[in-house]
């Protein structure tokens, strides 16, 4: 019995330590199996599509299916009504079912629960009342039980503060009505006095007598408006006729009326019976019109009459020319000039000249801009005098007056082969014009003088023999048109050569100027001179010693920025006024030297201003090579594109002269995956920093195996790699593996 007692309590001992050994082993490989489920799980869902979104080793996104909406009772927020309560309002008796002060619903219709609404939603006014006082119920029609109908409008005189509230309430059967016809006066539409509110009895009299308006007894009668009115344009406006008795009137007036219903013009028929008149102020060539007419007399105005619309206006004829003037250039032939007209109501097409002696002495410009023309054909020795019309689209001008007389040359002056002035130069001056010219060469033909001819001054001609001549005594601000021929030193004279300009006074030269140094740029500043007769526009000139330059202009102001400059190079800067009749000032002191800044991109990520677009879209890959454009900067200056949080440039580049730039960029693969932005650093026209941005997601991609090595698939997942979780469940799951192995030995 102690041998077998032995035996056993040695066995027990042994197994005793497996059991615990097989314990640990089976929980290890439980604890190991729980990290591999644990890490496996979102990597086997992200290759299977499922988990959240992150992006694959093409940086696209995988999308996840949004978890279904939890059960409700409650419809959506656009699916849900309101519906109309049923509820008697506050105070009222529910048994009743009579809302407050026992108003009838509106169009005779019943509310629900047989409950009477307010009348036309009123909830306040005069109530019509049963004999004992209490709110009388109307009978509902059947007619109008069907459905709510139109709100009826206000009743005729019937107060602003009467109860009904515009009209929607009926009085009850026993009250009387207090509308209708009778309402009103017929005759003079006021109110009758049967009524203080502006009604009377059904049962009264109609007031008034036979229709007869006791106010207007006695007056004259009123003027019939015109009729049968006609619009017809003529040259410069509109003639307007019309019909009418006349009776009673003093005068007419037609009134033009333009496409925006303004008035434009008018005309006055100034006696009774009148049936015409003529705009002449106001119509422009080219517009249409609208025209009534008004008759007015001792009865006062008439209605106006229908309206009567006009055709196109034809334009109206321009003005006589002026200053007409002839000179001798041969035996038989004159040149003839003149000044065109200051206002002509259109365009001048061509002028025609005509000798007073001899009407067919004639000659015509080939266009409204040519202010002379010669005549031929003359008898010699003959005394001739000029007029000249202007022809445009309105018809003929009124001739001008005659010029002064001329005689045509002897037989001597035929020869018309003399050379012609070359290189015609007018300079204008401060109420002067400085003609000047070079002389031709022509060995076989000498020339013994020059004759300097102003069309719009002819009394200021010039002979010489120099070729140089100033016409003095001239209106700043005023045009003048030069010209000059060549005179033969026996006989003879060329053709005329001519020129213009603009007698005027020059601005004087800007002062104080100085000179901001920008970005790639520098603004410059001064103070104006005297205007002179007047400034076109500053211009402000950037010069370095290496002969790189810039130039800025405004037309009003005092400041202007040269932009598009390089950075670090020492400008020098000058500024000059350009006058408004060709004279310019000199140029300013130069001010004090500036050198621009470079562009630089912030080491915070700057606010952009604006975006820019990339040919990846918004996610790129690192290393990926693609496109990015922008607009908006400087022309010709520089733009630098870097990647935030920590700035990392990756291209500079420059744009083109309409400020847009393009570049292409690649993240570097040391960029971590995730957000990030893309800011084009450059300058404004201003010489002011602009940044625009771009959002960009960089993808994330991981390679791991079962066991956190490299070299297995691409997993395209984010947050932190699974590799070390799930090594560490592995090994659990092998060393309990062990454990559980070696149980089993003490076993045997």
């Amino acid at each position: 019995m102690r041998a077998q007692s032995g035996l056993t309590s040695s066995a027990a001992g042994r197994r005793g330590p497996g059991r615990r050994r097989a314990r640990t082993g089976l929980a290890l490989v439980t604890a190991g199996l729980v990290g591999l489920v644990v890490t496996g799980g979102p990597a086997f869902a992200g290759l299977m599509g499922g988990g959240t979104a992150s992006p694959g080793p093409s940086g696209a996104a995988v999308t996840v299916p949004a978890p279904a909406p939890a059960a409700s009772s409650k419809a959506p927020a656009a699916q849900q009504r309101t519906r109309p309560s049923t509820a008697p309002p506050s105070g009222a008796d529910p048994a009743s079912s009579k809302s407050p002060a026992g108003n009838k619903s509106p169009a005779g219709s019943k509310s629900p629960g047989n409950s009477k609404s307010p009348a036309g939603g009123a909830t306040s006014g005069h109530v019509p009342l049963d004999a004992d006082g209490n709110p009388a119920d109307a009978v509902v029609d059947d007619a109008t039980a069907a459905g709510p109908a139109a709100e009826p409008g206000p009743t005729p005189g019937v107060p602003a503060g009467d109860a009904s509230a515009g009209g929607s309430a009926a009085p009850s059967a026993d009250e009387p009505t207090g509308t209708g016809p009778a309402a009103t006066n017929p005759a003079s539409g006021r109110p009758s006095d049967g009524d203080a509110t502006g009604t009377e009895p059904a049962d009264a009299e109609p007031a008034g007598d036979a229709g007869v308006d006791v106010n207007t007894a006695g007056v004259m009668a009123a003027i019939q408006a015109p009729a049968g009115v006609v619009v017809v344009p003529v040259p410069g406006g509109l003639r307007v006729a019309w019909t009418h008795g006349g009776t009673g009137v003093d005068h007419y007036v037609a009134t033009a009326y333009d496409q925006q219903g303004s008035v434009a013009g008018s005309c006055l028929g100034a006696t009774a019976g009148t049936g015409t008149c003529e705009i002449r102020v106001g119509v422009a060539a080219g517009g249409s019109y609208t025209v009534k007419v008004v008759a007015y007399g001792g009865a006062g105005a008439s209605d106006p009459s229908a309206p009567a619309t006009s055709g196109v206006v034809v334009a109206g004829p321009p003005t006589a020319p002026t200053g007409v003037h002839a000179t001798v250039t041969s035996a038989t032939s004159v040149r003839v000039g003149w000044t065109r007209p200051a206002t002509p109501a259109a365009g001048v097409d061509r002028y025609v000249v005509t000798a007073v002696q001899d009407a067919s002495k004639t000659c015509a410009t080939g266009d409204g801009a040519t202010t002379w023309c010669p005549v031929t054909g003359l008898e010699p020795g003959t005394a001739y005098t000029f007029r000249v019309v202007a022809q445009g689209a309105g018809g003929d001008s009124a001739p001008s007056a005659a010029s002064a007389p001329v005689v045509a040359g002897g037989p001597a002056a035929q020869s018309t082969d003399i050379p012609e002035p070359v290189n015609l130069v007018v300079t204008p001056g401060d109420q002067k014009l400085l003609v000047e010219w070079r002389a031709p060469w022509d060995p076989d033909h000498a020339v013994g003088g020059y004759t300097v001819h102003v069309e719009e001054e002819p009394g200021r001609d010039c002979v010489t023999t120099h070729p140089t001549c100033t016409i003095e005594g001239l209106a700043n601000g005023t045009s003048y048109t030069v010209s000059v021929r060549s005179d033969g030193a026996v006989s003879g004279e060329s053709g005329w050569v001519t020129a213009t300009g603009t007698p005027s006074v020059a601005p004087g030269e800007p002062t104080a100027v100085t000179a901001e140094a920008k970005i790639e740029a520098i603004t410059v500043s001064w103070i104006a001179g005297a205007p002179g007769t007047g400034v076109a526009r500053f211009q402000a000139l950037a010069t370095a010693p290496g002969g790189d330059h810039g130039v800025c202009e405004t037309v009003t102001g005092d400041s202007c920025t040269i932009s598009g400059l390089k950075w670090g190079d020492t400008y020098s800067v000058t500024v000059m006024a350009i006058g408004r009749h060709g004279r310019n000032s000199a140029w300013s002191e130069p001010a004090k030297v500036a050198v621009p800044h470079e562009v630089t991109v912030p080491a915070d990520l700057p606010a952009g201003i604006g975006h820019f677009g990339g040919s990846s879209g918004d996610e790129v890959a690192p290393g990926e090579l693609f496109t990015v454009t922008g607009s908006g900067f400087a022309p010709h200056s520089t733009v630098k594109v870097a990647v935030y949080s920590t700035p990392i440039v990756l291209a500079t580049t420059m744009t083109d002269g309409a400020g847009t730039f393009s570049a292409e960029v690649s993240v570097p693969e040391a960029v971590k995956g995730g957000p990030h932005t893309l800011v084009a650093a450059g300058v404004d026209t201003g010489g002011e920093p602009r940044f625009l941005t771009m959002a960009v997601t960089v993808a994330v991609e991981y390679e791991a195996t079962a066991f956190g090595d490299a070299g297995g698939s691409v997993l395209a997942v984010t947050g932190d790699p699974v590799g070390r979780t799930a090594g560490a469940g592995a090994a659990l799951v092998i060393a309990g593996m062990l454990l559980v192995g070696a149980s089993r030995r003490f076993k045997h």
